[in-house]
């Protein structure tokens, strides 16, 4: 029997801010005093949520050195409504959670800590540590090759389409999670499953992770 495997976005999904930069890291370096430009900011946190900058050199060549905090930025995330109670559910019903996420590799694992959702998934793929932020092939790739993944019954849900056309074409089974930033992310005729609400979510997912009984 096929692992009933679902792979969930962190930002948009998980937690609220589907566009992290706009909604938290720039409020963030702001009120320290920040004043790179929004395209110096995007893209040194790129390079970031690639693993090609650790967060303490991003946030000295954003001139925060001394102030910003890794833990402090964290702490300004917000845990989306229900996230805890659906991944509880989603193991209780004995699916299998992983997590792909574009971030830093701390700021990943402080925010996962903070929300206790490290005893519901298995497994966090996050960018700065596979080398590949989506919607590169590359991320889908990583997370392929991990035991139980299956190209054709996999669930993978974003609030991103772009993120989603990229996954479909990888073979991933793509749900769509209404986040502020889904409008702003459209593929023109991508049709898909999608909800509005955790419940809604947890819905979506158990029907797709159904096995029928022989």
């Amino acid at each position: 029997m096929a692992a009933r495997v679902v792979v969930l976005d962190a930002m948009g999904v998980l937690y609220r801010h589907g566009n992290v930069v706009s909604g938290v890291l720039i409020p963030y370096l702001r009120d320290l005093g920040c004043t790179a430009s929004e395209d110096e900011i995007r893209r040194l946190y790129r390079r970031c949520t690639l693993g090609e900058l650790p967060t303490e050199e991003f946030w000295a060549a954003l001139g925060v050195g001394h102030t910003a905090s890794d833990i402090e930025y964290c702490g300004r995330h917000q845990l989306t409504v229900g996230t805890v109670d659906t991944l509880r559910s989603l193991r209780t019903a004995d699916v299998t959670v992983l997590v792909l996420t574009n971030d830093a590799g701390p700021w990943s694992a402080h925010l996962r800590r903070r929300f206790g959702l490290e005893p519901y998934v298995d497994h966090w793929f996050v960018s700065s540590e596979i080398g590949a932020r989506k919607p590169s092939p590359a991320a889908y790739d990583a997370v392929l090759a991990h035991p139980g993944v299956e190209a054709g019954s996999t669930v993978l849900v974003d609030d991103r389409p772009t993120n989603l056309a990229a996954a479909s074409a990888a073979g991933f089974r793509p749900v769509l999670f209404h986040s502020e930033d889904t409008a702003a992310n459209p593929v023109p005729d991508l049709e898909v499953t999608s909800a509005r609400s955790m419940a809604d979510l947890l819905d979506v997912l158990l029907a797709a992770t159904h096995t029928p009984a022989v």
